[in-house]
């Protein structure tokens, strides 16, 4: 068949076969998507003729014009059914979900990417009258159902990225956006938060070795903690969706659906080891169709948008750029002012710069073509600013890995798989989802999927293999074949015995208490707390290398009080040996890019080239010794960030490698390991459990300073208007010039000063939810 269309014969029979087939079963054939993808690329002008049939029948009733003939217009009549009896365009697939969430206490299904599950979710956001509690698999995605979320409801609904009891007076309903390990707060309000809906999207993260046992702890905490609220499960390509309910014997009033309807057709190419490209299936044996033209520089000349999944280290290591610089050529640097708008406040936020030696950017540098990079180390704010920049239509080109499988929502016209490590049948088809993308404009749509030529066979294998998740939960293994770093968790959840206030089990408290820690906290204390504040980083250094000493050692102590086991392996002491400076650049109240500069003075060894290019200057050196001497300056040791504890971390990996130059220094991965030491070692390892043992030590000692360095540990500040600010979910960048303005601020409302005249309109527009 293939032979047939690049022919030209036979295809209007191939079309009208197409229109019956979707009619009667939907578009659920993925190869025949395949094929009439091909025919409307090889042959636009004769698909032109179907194409308003072909959208009726695929039940795209957002897409409909004018009908023109009685099939199109039985199916708009089917479409304005539809939206009368639930207010909006729904595709068929769309109102099944909606009427079952509307009438289920359970309710679980799949469909493909591309088939609409954001709009559904947003339209159930709109018009929900009580609490919704949004379950996602990463902040990247927080922020992007933040950023849909907050612009679709009015300002008496609070929208936030944690959970938070505030604006009280003033919201009329709340919306928390969360992933698992971030949202067990919320089992301190059952009493007081009336939550109606539950919306787990991504699912499928319950298959994961580690972070599924999290997930299923939290799902059936969310059902004992808040039974009246239905729970929704979203998965894509799940061809067993009710095993969600089977694992946590969820076994009343439920409904579960495997949707295999697909918006979007796909057309699969093969990129030669020559360089060429082929059109082949992956459905059917059959000779590939030769192209005369590189699909991906084609795409990015009709100023189209091309994906390249890649690999981390790859990312890290700029290969990405070096394999793929003709495609970056081919990106012009951007002349919008909005562009450089965006790539300005992302370099000033992490403090990159153009001239500073080691401070310059490459995914900065990048940004200013439209290319950009996404990953999970890319600070939050990072990820945000990289979003919104595509999603504006800025960027051409995106390099990315397995952050973008979990739901984000930026489709792509050409997705090219370059990394096929842990490239599982699920991760695979996720991926895919991102080519082609579902337009409302009334036309047909596909999208290019490329992979290697070495890996075609593979390829094909793992799209046409059913993605099938257990229908049991690891929570209900035997304790003793549960991971030594989840006992507690596992143990927890069978007996409910979580300390919700202190954020850990009771056993993990009891642990703390029995420590005895008080003479290692009174220490810490002593030296890093003065009255109601923390001390100063000068104040911090006139300690002395002993003292400074002493207090990393007492940190690890305290924090190592909470394990079943009183030492860490090797490689989790380096992690934690380099956490603890940023923890106490975090009590010091220190930003991002001041801490970035911090880390990159260490390493780089600042006060050497300094002493260098005072000699220089002074005449002691000449350039050619200057430059001999600089290049003999090596990057200092630190440990990649890791979650805490991991016993499996028998060994630490080095942030750069050995011996290399300070000249050589490399900005970006400085940025990416120092956000993911914030988030994942600070903010999910160390803070609940050290803020714990100070909680126990207040309740010992009565000692108010431990309150202090708790604030300071977990918010950064211990000035109260700050960590309200913080509480209502404002950026901790924008907290200082914020609390400027605001008169009075608790957990009932903000009031802000009469006169807002000095603030920019960038600046009104972040506060003006509570305004």
């Amino acid at each position: 068949m293939l032979e047939q269309i690049a022919n030209g014969t036979g295809i209007r029979e191939i079309l009208s076969s197409a229109i019956k087939e979707f009619h009667t079963k939907g578009p659920t054939n993925l190869e025949l998507l395949e094929i009439i993808s091909l025919i409307k690329m090889i042959h636009p002008e004769t698909f032109s003729d179907y194409e308003d049939k072909l959208t009726s029948v695929m039940g795209l009733f957002y897409k409909q014009v004018q009908p023109r003939s009685v099939l199109e217009a039985i199916y708009k009549d089917l479409g304005d059914a539809i939206e009368k009896k639930y207010g909006r365009a729904f595709t068929p697939m769309q109102a099944t979900a909606y009427k079952a969430i509307r009438e289920k206490h359970f309710y679980s299904f799949s469909a493909p990417t591309s088939t609409g599950k954001s709009y559904l979710f947003r339209e159930l956001v709109k018009d929900y009258d009580k609490d919704i509690v949004i379950v996602v698999p990463s902040r990247a995605l927080i922020a992007e159902f933040y950023s849909v979320v907050i612009d679709l409801v009015q300002n008496d609904v609070l929208v936030l990225q944690f959970i938070e009891n505030v604006n009280q007076h003033n919201t009329s309903r709340r919306i928390f956006i969360i992933t698992p390990e971030r949202g067990t707060e919320i089992f301190k309000y059952s009493g007081d938060f009336d939550v109606g809906i539950f919306l787990f999207d991504e699912a499928q993260i319950s298959e994961e070795p580690v972070r599924g046992l999290s997930f299923d702890a939290f799902v059936r905490r969310t059902e004992r903690e808040f039974p009246n609220a239905t729970k929704v499960f979203a998965h894509p390509f799940v061809s067993n969706p009710k095993a969600q309910f089977t694992k946590h014997g969820f076994v009343e009033n439920y409904q579960a659906d495997s949707f295999k309807q697909s918006n979007v057709g796909k057309i699969f190419v093969s990129l030669e080891v020559d360089g060429s490209f082929e059109i082949f299936s992956p459905y059917k044996d059959a000779d590939d169709i030769k192209l005369d033209e590189d699909i991906i520089s084609s795409t990015l000349a009709k100023n189209g948008t091309v994906l390249i999944y890649s690999s981390k280290a790859k990312i890290f290591d700029g290969r990405h750029i070096e394999e793929y610089g003709q495609y970056i050529e081919q990106c012009q640097p951007l002349d919008e002012p909005e562009a450089l708008k965006f790539v300005s406040m992302l370099e000033k936020y992490i403090g990159s710069s153009e001239t500073q030696l080691g401070k310059q950017s490459s995914f900065i540098q990048l940004m200013r073509r439209g290319v950009v990079v996404h990953h999970g180390s890319m600070p939050l704010k990072a990820r945000i600013l990289i979003e919104n920049f595509v999603r504006k239509g800025y960027a051409k080109l995106c390099f990315a890995t397995s952050t973008l499988n979990q739901g984000i929502n930026m489709p792509f016209d050409c997705v090219l798989i370059d990394n096929f490590t842990y490239m599982n049948e699920l991760t695979l088809k996720n991926l895919i989802g991102r080519s082609g993308r579902s337009t409302d404009l009334p036309k047909f749509d596909y999208g290019y999927t490329i992979v290697r030529r070495e890996n075609v066979k593979t390829f094909s294998s793992r799209l046409s293999s059913d993605v099938v998740i257990s229908e049991t939960s690891k929570l209900d293994d035997d304790i003793k074949n549960i991971h030594e770093d989840f006992t507690d968790l596992v143990e927890a959840v069978k007996t409910d015995t979580f300390n919700d206030d202190l954020h850990l089990t009771d056993s993990q408290v009891e642990r703390i208490r029995s420590a005895n820690l008080k003479a290692q906290i009174k220490f810490i204390l002593d030296k890093l707390i003065d009255g109601e504040k923390a001390i100063t980083g000068n104040q911090y250094y006139a300690l002395g290398d002993s003292v400074r000493r002493q207090i990393k050692e007492k940190l690890k102590i305290i924090y190592c009080s909470h394990l079943r086991r009183s030492q860490l392996l090797s490689g989790e002491q380096a992690v934690l040996s380099a956490a603890i400076p940023l923890l106490l650049w975090r009590v010091q109240g220190k930003s991002f890019s001041e801490t970035l500069s911090l880390r990159h003075s260490y390493l780089t060894q600042r006060d050497e080239r300094r002493k260098l290019a005072r000699k220089l200057r002074e005449g002691e050196l000449e350039q050619s010794k200057y430059n001999k001497e600089l290049n003999r300056l090596k990057i200092k040791y630190s440990a990649q960030a890791e979650k805490l504890p991991n016993s499996n971390l028998k060994k630490s990996y080095p942030l750069f490698p050995a011996n290399v130059s300070v000249k050589s220094f490399d900005y970006d991965r400085l940025v990416y390991d120092t956000y993911d030491y914030l988030d994942k070692v600070i903010s999910l390892s160390l803070a609940d459990p050290i803020c714990a043992a100070l909680a126990v030590y207040y309740e010992e000692t009565g000692d108010g300073r431990s309150k202090v360095l708790s604030n300071y540990l977990r918010f950064g500040t211990n000035d109260e208007t700050e960590i309200w600010l913080l509480k209502y979910g404002f950026d901790p960048e924008d907290v200082e010039w914020i609390s400027a303005v605001v008169a009075h601020v608790d957990e009932n409302g903000i009031v802000f000063i009469d006169d807002l005249s000095t603030l920019t309109d960038e600046q009104k527009l972040i506060i003006r939810r509570y305004v």
